[in-house]
């Protein structure tokens, strides 16, 4: 509810048109980054949504199960509210990403591989590096719709591998360093830079590219053996990825000791 409240407010403020499917904007907007956020958000409430179910007292196998199809529901509400977007529509790539991230536990719970492979999500909160979408809306006289969801330049999708599950079995996977995964990283730089480019024609689309990273990662479901309240808020934490050392290896190589921002 809160979500939708936001995103009324940030992205669905324009009059509602009849329902409609996406004519082609979806497929160049944000570099794509936004599918990784659909999978990464999806995978997410499922978890939290399988967690309720458990709780409550429903069976493992139905818990997984009604927990992917709520994250998938919910997801959908959302999607649909796009539909009667003006400038937007239903989109079927969101969708996919939505469903592939709601049912990823599943597939984590029926092939235990899948559980060393999670992806997380991180945010640069230094509003001193003033990214091209951030400077659109002050351009445009629209800073009050600036939505830190819409802006890709300081979002980071990680996907990361749990080394010490597959090649240290035996060892104490709770204690250093086998809290320590590595982690493969997306991001994208002057994002909407085609939109800016009427104000300050020093940006343009060719200035628009993804970025790639891998680095490290600490995961911090291994800081507790039980499944108490601490282990649970690790659980849910974990989605972020912390900052840690990390390298850039597209468009060009830059290092940085704690992964926090792209300028």
């Amino acid at each position: 509810t809160g979500v939708y409240v936001y995103m009324h407010h940030t992205w669905w403020c324009e009059k509602e048109t009849a329902l409609h499917f996406d004519d082609g904007k979806d497929l160049t907007y944000a570099l794509n980054l936004d599918k990784l956020g659909h999978y990464t958000a999806s995978c997410l409430a499922s978890n939290g949504f399988s967690d309720i179910l458990r709780v409550i007292g429903f069976s493992e196998n139905t818990s997984l199960r009604g927990g992917a199809a709520l994250s998938s529901v919910n997801a959908t509400i959302i999607e649909l509210k796009d539909g009667y977007a003006p400038y937007w529509g239903f989109s079927l790539y969101d969708e996919t990403a939505n469903i592939l991230g709601a049912f990823y536990p599943v597939l984590q719970a029926k092939v235990p591989f899948f559980k060393n492979i999670n992806f997380k999500w991180s945010y640069d909160v230094d509003y001193s590096y003033n990214t091209v979408y951030y400077k659109y809306k002050i351009a445009t006289e629209s800073a009050s719709a600036y939505s830190f969801i819409d802006d890709y330049d300081r979002q980071y999708f990680w996907m990361t591998f749990d080394w010490a599950s597959v090649f240290c079995k035996d060892k104490p996977k709770y204690k250093f360093p086998y809290c320590i995964d590595f982690a493969i990283g997306f991001s994208g730089q002057n994002i909407k830079a085609e939109q800016y480019g009427e104000f300050d024609p020093s940006y343009s689309a060719a200035d628009t590219h993804h970025q790639f990273f891998i680095g490290l990662d600490f995961n911090l479901t291994k800081l507790f053996k039980k499944k108490n309240v601490a282990y649970y808020v690790c659980k849910y934490a974990n989605f972020y990825h912390l900052p840690m050392p990390a390298l850039q290896v597209a468009p060009k190589a830059r290092g940085y000791w704690m992964m926090i921002k792209v300028g």
